[in-house]
């Protein structure tokens, strides 16, 4: 059986690797992979005698250092700030942030009960099983002109008839 000899590069473009070096810096048994990231986008060939495909050696190196399980959001790089961010979008278990997130288990205890301590968020004392929100710091006339715009969005045509002629009349009398 015959090893087929690596290609070389074409003139100028010494500093680039072909597809099978592309795969062998990246750790991957085949090719196939490589051109999976070609068609992601995420490496940019230069096109060859007959069509070869040569990337830069830097881009290909950039690639090994970026972990490629996806988006950064289902890889463990998150930041603490971004996981109460994400605590705060809706209540939330430790099991939750685990699946969401893939952090550890450890690291997810530790932010969640600093969470728990610390944040006065709404979503936060829900979670707590505490008291009361916080009271609505807007003012009452901007609380009901809110509630009437989300009227106009309701599918019954009587019930946004009745809020379009309430913020007819409010927007009469200021």
């Amino acid at each position: 059986m015959r090893i087929r000899d690596a290609i070389k590069p074409p003139s100028g473009l010494t500093d680039h690797v072909s597809r099978r070096e592309a795969a062998a810096l990246l750790g991957y048994a085949s090719e196939f992979k490589v051109r999976q990231l070609e068609k992601e986008g995420r490496l940019r060939p230069v096109r060859g005698v007959m069509g070869s495909a040569w990337y830069p050696r830097k881009q290909v190196l950039a690639l090994r250092e970026v972990p490629s399980a996806g988006p950064t959001r289902a890889s463990s790089g998150w930041t603490d700030a971004a996981l109460l961010a994400h605590l705060r979008e809706r209540p939330r278990s430790v099991v939750d942030l685990v699946i969401d997130t893939g952090i550890p288990i450890t690291r997810a205890e530790r932010v969640y009960r600093f969470w728990l301590s610390h944040d006065v968020h709404p979503t936060a004392l829900a979670a707590r099983g505490g008291g009361e929100a916080p009271p609505e710091r807007r003012a009452r006339e901007r609380v009901t002109r809110d509630g009437l715009l989300g009227q106009m969005r309701d599918p019954d045509p009587a019930v946004r008839a009745a809020a379009f002629a309430e913020l007819k009349k409010q927007r009469a009398d200021s």
